[in-house]
């Protein structure tokens, strides 16, 4: 089972017993996110090779743009499968998503996890208000209202030790 489909008492382990926690993308998800949105492009007018040759010009163009973001957003995920990344940290020093560290005490606040069901996301704001919000989705953690009381429980530990 992936860390992002685990139960919080599993985080909590993890991150007493190895010092973080590591959140890879999880696979299900993207399959499911990558089909539904390779779907759209194969109804693409765009795609259609028989109009290009006929037409030309603006179409051909269309079209073969078309394919170069196809294929690259193909690239894109095949990465993604096989490396899962992006992923979510959260160890002793803070949260770590993408290029971005927000250390414990630059965490304003963990917001509530909001959103239609596959498009939730959660929000953690930084204290300095001129800072960039991190937004997490569903792609390394599952339940996001459960991780974000989780993230809300050790920011309240580290706040209590630093006190």
């Amino acid at each position: 089972m992936a860390m992002g489909e685990a139960p919080p008492e599993t985080w909590s382990d993890e991150l007493r017993r190895a010092g973080r926690v590591v959140f890879p993308v999880r696979r299900k998800r993207l399959l499911i996110q990558r089909g539904c949105f390779a779907a759209v492009f194969a109804l693409d007018p765009a795609l259609s090779f028989d109009d290009w040759l006929d037409t030309g010009g603006v179409r051909l163009g269309s079209g073969l743009l078309s394919v170069v973001l196809v294929l690259t957003f193909v690239g894109v995920s095949v990465w993604q499968l096989i490396t899962r990344r992006p992923t979510l940290t959260v160890d002793h020093e803070g949260i770590r998503y993408l290029k971005t560290l927000l250390p414990w005490g630059e965490i304003g606040t963990i917001g509530p996890a909001h959103g239609p069901g596959i498009f939730r996301i959660l929000p953690i704001t930084p204290a300095n208000r001129w800072s960039r919000q991190v937004v997490l989705t569903q792609d390394n953690v599952r339940d996001l209202p459960t991780f974000a009381t989780w993230l809300a429980q050790q920011l309240a530990a580290r706040r209590t030790a630093a006190d």
